[in-house]
């Protein structure tokens, strides 16, 4: 079978993206508006960039509008705050705060704080204004860096590229500068409503 990426609907390529790029890791991005709103959203189309200088990136997609007949997207609320004023927090997702994590992804109003609805703690980050999340074992505070746009209608992809400040280690997970992931367990995405963890895991030696 071959797919023509041009022909194919943003749907179909949606889900082949997603069932073959996987796993995915998760960016848990809060950010806050200039109305002083803290906003907490994930997203798995999210990797690391570049050790120096040390860069991160996640892609927000535009969201359909209400009206109809509109072919223009609109950024999600962590686009937005991140246009308005450069700064946001990349949080990791342990498997214990998966149901938190989950409730996040809901599209609640701009008024309202996912930190709110999820009960989550907001910690002052250092660096920059928006919280990170206090539960979160790792965090990466950040500015933006870059900002590639590739389209205005729905569903198209904005990459955000962040410059880190500053990480948050908890003591738990980080000795002798490595960082225990047992001990982290952090979850990543998979296609449709499907996660996985890193419990199976196998270890090769990479050639000299």
């Amino acid at each position: 079978m071959l797919i023509d990426a041009g022909k194919a609907s943003p749907n179909d390529m949606y889900r082949i993206l997603l069932g073959s790029v996987l796993p995915r890791p998760i960016a848990w991005v809060s950010t806050r508006s200039n109305s002083g709103i803290d906003n907490l959203a994930p997203f798995s189309f999210f990797n690391a960039v570049s050790a120096r200088p040390p860069l991160l990136a996640f892609a927000p997609a535009l969201q359909a509008v209400a009206e109809p007949d509109s072919n223009k997207g609109v950024p999600k609320d962590t686009l937005r705050n991140i246009k308005e004023n450069g700064e946001f927090v990349i949080n990791i997702v342990s498997h214990s705060l998966r149901d938190q994590m989950n409730a996040s992804s809901g599209n609640f109003n701009s008024d309202i704080s996912e930190f709110d609805e999820t009960k989550l703690t907001r910690v002052a980050s250092s660096m920059v204004k928006p919280f990170r999340v206090g539960e979160c074992k790792i965090s990466f505070e950040c500015t933006l860096y870059k900002l590639l746009e590739f389209g205005e209608e729905p569903s198209s992809g904005n990459l955000v590229i962040g410059s880190v400040l500053c990480v948050h280690l908890d003591d738990s997970i980080y000795k002798d500068g490595h960082i225990d992931t047992n001990k982290l367990d952090p979850i990543a995405r998979m296609e449709g409503n499907w996660y996985c963890t890193i419990r199976d895991r196998f270890k090769m030696e990479r050639p000299t």
